[in-house]
């Protein structure tokens, strides 16, 4: 389950089953961006040192190493749990090199190794995780990270992400959208993190900033996919959420509560199309 102290929040777990939710996102994800797992607005050809902030199991590296042709490439990953690691915090991607796995939570600054190191920093759904006034203090560390010139992308969801093209949206959306945003202002979280995090980025003087919606509409094929998404995210955030409000008394209880969102939303997608929206904010140093 989650979990809430007066300085950390985390609305996910950090189980086998989660982090096979997070592998199968990651791919999701990568049909969204048309396979874009750098924007093309991002220079590859001098990509060499690249971090990865909540990092999870590392699939986003290891995918990484698999499009970016240097043999000299220092992928680092963060994370403020290794409960996801692999052993020995190592994750190999050639004979002769590895990618390293670190804890480390982006709110606090990082050691002095990892400074103006970064061609790229990627970041991926600090939303459960952060809360609102922590955008600031992340976004402060991220530029310590970067070398002159080095790039940050940011990529995030709103409750938008629960959407269908059904108008007027159903009360099953309804409930599930408002239930999500619920806990995270009870939390004191963003329900609008991408947006944060273009203003954050602005205000920490980067440039270029951009913002940019990758969505499902208009991908028909991706339906089924985007269902089974949707609902291991229900299923993975919606419990917590219900007890941090008050909805529901125990983890029973709300997983119970979510079932039934659960094939509500099913019956409702089985005519429609979920429109899932993900965010990448963009800025350069």
């Amino acid at each position: 389950m989650g979990k809430h102290s007066g300085d950390r929040a985390y609305l996910l777990a950090r189980d086998q089953t989660e982090s096979e939710r997070l592998e199968k996102q990651h791919f999701f994800f990568m049909a969204l961006l048309r396979n874009q797992i750098i924007q093309k607005s991002i220079p590859r050809d001098n990509l060499v040192s690249i971090a990865d902030i909540g990092t999870g199991t590392g699939i986003w590296l290891q995918e990484v190493a698999k499009v970016l042709p240097s043999p000299q490439l220092d992928l680092q990953g963060f994370d403020i749990s290794d409960a996801q690691f692999p052993p020995r915090h190592r994750l190999r991607v050639s004979e002769n090199s590895e990618i390293g796995l670190h804890v480390q939570d982006a709110r606090k600054e990082f050691p002095p190794e990892h400074h103006g190191r970064y061609d790229l920093v990627h970041i991926r759904l600090l939303t459960a995780g952060m809360k609102a006034e922590d955008y600031k203090h992340v976004v402060k560390n991220v530029r310590s990270l970067l070398k002159l010139n080095g790039y940050v992308q940011w990529e995030e969801l709103d409750t938008t992400a629960f959407c269908t093209d059904k108008v007027p949206e159903p009360a099953v959306i309804t409930k599930i959208r408002k239930t999500a945003m619920n806990g995270l202002m009870h939390m004191k979280m963003s329900y609008m993190a991408p947006s944060q995090v273009f203003q954050e980025l602005r205000s920490h003087q980067f440039q270029n900033v951009q913002r940019k919606a990758y969505s499902t509409r208009g991908l028909g094929y991706l339906h089924d996919v985007a269902v089974n998404w949707a609902v291991g995210v229900i299923r993975a955030l919606i419990p917590p959420t219900m007890i941090v409000t008050g909805e529901a008394k125990d983890m029973p209880e709300a997983k119970a509560k979510v079932e039934e969102l659960v094939i509500g939303y099913q019956e409702h997608c089985m005519t429609v199309l979920p429109l899932v929206n993900l965010y990448i904010v963009i800025g350069q140093l």
